[in-house]
């Protein structure tokens, strides 16, 4: 897929500008919607269905990194982390939300997306979900809304037999690494499930003594097809046409 747009040479993307402007293809960009000095062909903004961002204020009142009325911007809104029966059979949902988004951006298509658990991954192995039946774990992990991550493991059948959690962007140390060591020598049967984004942190430690028993959790995206075939037809095939 080509497509061109214009990264700024002083904002902070500008380590991949040099690769960008040879190859062409799709820069994805996570947080780079407020980066003004970014000219970007679509804006996606994903709204946690778990919470309720129309009651926040902005940061240090609130969670919001900005105000409200910047949904006007949207060109996508995906709301995720959406429970599936949910949206299947409650379409009071869907119009309770969009009713709220449209006071803010009454023209972007609003898509509903949910993580679905696939496997989970070791630096050695790969096992099924399906295997969490029944087993006592032990989660780590330092993200946002780690409540979504325990009910997937949960609705997978894993016990979760003991939590160890840090606030979000918790940079992991030594003593952390002891700790973990220490709960699994107590706790034979058990393994250790974290997330990608902990997982990457703790491997900077290169002990091969526990990754044998740490795992993380390993995703699909299930989302309407439609929200691809809107981008490809709102913007790539126009990007293309443009060549």
């Amino acid at each position: 897929m080509d497509i061109d747009t214009d990264i700024s040479g002083k904002c902070a993307y500008k380590e991949i500008h040099d690769e960008f402007d040879k190859s062409k293809k799709v820069a994805i960009l996570d947080d780079g919607f407020s980066v003004l000095s970014i000219k970007k062909n679509i804006n996606i903004i994903l709204i946690d269905a778990n919470i309720d961002i129309f009651i926040q204020n902005v940061i240090p009142a609130g969670i919001l990194r900005e105000p409200l009325s910047v949904l006007k911007y949207a060109d996508i809104i995906v709301v995720n982390k959406c429970n599936p029966e949910l949206l299947k059979n409650s379409p009071a949902f869907k119009k309770n939300t969009e009713n709220k988004i449209r006071k803010y951006n009454e023209r972007c298509p609003v898509f509903y997306s949910y993580y679905k658990p696939d496997k989970l991954i070791s630096k050695y192995t790969a096992m099924s979900c399906e295997d969490l039946k029944g087993k006592k774990i032990i989660t780590v992990c330092a993200i946002g809304n780690p409540d979504y991550f325990y009910e997937n493991l949960i609705n997978c059948g894993a016990v979760i037999h003991y939590k160890m959690e840090f606030q979000d962007h918790y940079a992991y140390n030594e003593n952390d690494i002891n700790s973990i060591k220490n709960l699994l020598d107590k706790n034979e049967k058990c393994i250790v499930i974290t997330t990608l984004k902990d997982y990457v942190k703790l491997k900077r430690f290169n002990k091969p003594d526990i990754f044998d028993k740490i795992y993380h959790l390993d995703f699909e995206i299930a989302i309407d097809k439609y929200f691809f075939k809107y981008i490809y037809n709102n913007y790539i095939k126009y990007c293309r046409e443009k060549e």
